[in-house]
């Protein structure tokens, strides 16, 4: 139990300080770790309530107002809720590894094109929104990978990266609190060690504060080139994983 704790906290304020500095990563980084130590029901479990945990620290225990662009994320989260029942369904029909690997490759793709022409458009409707919604919707509970293609989005959309930041963490609350209503069922089923949770919450806590401070010392110009390499590894990383499971 001891040495489970100290990884799995320790994993945490890892992917906590990613996310508060970048906008996205902690589920990336966590979850593996948590499918590892937990059942699946508990890891999925937990991984949602301390993602919850951190994206209300970046809003909300910050010093400053937080600014997302409503625009861009209310026409997402609409979307992202018949997404999620979508991606259900998706999961049931089309085997995981299969999907992780699909998914990787094309985050892969999007980001190096995305280098390749790092123009911004703002021309692009309520449309795109709304389909990119439903993606992220279905990829959060087919393969857990929302965020690289949200954060591509937002990216290119000219916004700030505090603006880039904030929008990523309400999208992620948002998505969090959709998560938890959809897993209502597996919760039952769940063991959730105080001691592993108390732990774990306190790792988000002290990653946030690193992350927070980062976040203010990271130059504009090098904010893109963090969120771009972060994106990059969360499809590297679902590539190998979906392939690896093949």
């Amino acid at each position: 139990m001891a040495i489970t704790i100290v990884l799995v906290t320790t994993t945490a304020l890892l992917a906590a300080t990613v996310q508060a500095t970048a906008g996205l990563g902690f589920a990336l980084i966590v979850t593996p770790v948590l499918f590892l130590e937990m059942s699946p029901a508990s890891a999925i479990v937990t991984a949602t309530v301390l993602g919850i945990l951190l994206n209300l620290l970046v809003l909300f225990a910050e010093p400053r107002r937080p600014t997302p662009a409503w625009d861009e994320v209310l026409p997402i989260l609409a979307a992202a809720i018949p997404g999620a029942a979508c991606g259900v369904v998706l999961l049931a029909a089309l085997p995981r590894p299969a999907l992780q690997v699909f998914v990787g490759m094309t985050v892969i793709a999007a980001a190096l094109l995305r280098t390749r022409r790092p123009g911004r458009s703002r021309r692009r409707g309520a449309r795109s929104r709304l389909a990119l919604g439903y993606v992220v919707g279905a990829l959060s509970t087919s393969t857990g990978i929302n965020g690289p293609p949200l954060a591509l989005w937002l990216a290119g959309r000219g916004l700030s990266p505090a603006q880039v930041r904030d929008s990523l963490s309400t999208a992620f609350l948002g998505t969090g609190v959709i998560a938890t209503l959809t897993i209502v069922p597996v919760v039952s089923h769940a063991r959730l060690p105080a001691a592993i949770i108390g732990a774990a919450a306190g790792g988000v806590l002290v990653g946030h504060a690193v992350g927070s401070r980062l976040f203010t010392r990271l130059a504009v110009a090098r904010y893109d080139h963090v969120l771009l390499a972060i994106i990059l590894a969360a499809g590297a990383g679902s590539l190998v994983a979906g392939a690896t499971s093949l």
